[in-house]
């Protein structure tokens, strides 16, 4: 069980099924689990977005390639 540090039960059922998809919990997603509200609606829709098969068009790889290469365009240190 991955979890998300909340004390809300659904925040933390959806950290679980997020972990199952992606295999692992982004480091940004634990502090948006501080507002249980926001996170109810953004690791569905986010989840959804980065795996494949789940509507999108591109695969995996080029999906996180593309997060790299724009944290690199903005001189992101993480």
């Amino acid at each position: 069980m991955l979890e998300s540090g909340a004390d809300d039960p659904v925040v933390n059922h959806l950290f679980d099924h997020a972990g199952v998809l992606l295999n692992r919990i982004p480091n940004a997603w634990r502090v948006m689990a501080n507002q249980p509200f926001i996170t109810k609606f953004m690791l569905p829709l986010t989840s959804s977005l980065l795996r494949q098969g789940l509507g999108s068009t591109l695969d995996t790889r080029t999906k996180e390639l593309a997060i790299i290469n724009t944290s690199r365009l903005n001189n992101c240190a993480y």
